[in-house]
This record gives structure tokens, C-alpha cells and sequence, in this order.
């Protein structure tokens, strides 16, 4: 994300909670140009095909927020 988001940094927080698996990646930036590329379409694909959530977004705040929910199977963890 910072590549795109024109900010050196950005947050990510890694949960493991009984439903799955949760990612929530966030920046300050101000986000780059739309349209170009498969990153959040192919992330929003590969996390439908393991059964997940998914969102992305401008931050109302600014910034980007992408955050998604893996189910992990029981057993698995």
C-alpha cells in the first residue's frame, strides 16, 4: 500500500480470533490513481475464494483502509 498511497508508512495489525484470520492494513496517504492494475480487485477474488470478507476504502479520516476476514478451518490453528 505505501508504494501506491504516496506515504512512507503504513499500519498493519494481524488478529487471530475464533471466526478467522484478520488483516487491517491503513495509511495516511493520499492514495494513487485508480483503474490501473489487479491489486485490490485481486485481493477482493482471492480472499471470496477462501470464503472471506473484504473491503477497501478511502479512510474517512484520509488515508486507505483494506481490511479482510479469513475463515480458518477447525483444526487449522
Amino acid at each position: 500500500m505505501a508504494r501506491h498511497a504516496g506515504t512512507g508508512r503504513c499500519e498493519v495489525v494481524i488478529d487471530q480470533r475464533d471466526d478467522g484470520l484478520h488483516l487491517d492494513v491503513t495509511d495516511d496517504g493520499r492514495g494513487g490513481p485508480e483503474g490501473l492494475g489487479y491489486g485490490i480487485s485481486g485481493m477482493r477474488e482471492r480472499i471470496a475464494l477462501l470464503h472471506g470478507d473484504f473491503t477497501a476504502g478511502p479512510r474517512p479520516d484520509g488515508g486507505f483502509r483494506v481490511s479482510a476476514r479469513i475463515p480458518v478451518p477447525v483444526g487449522a490453528a
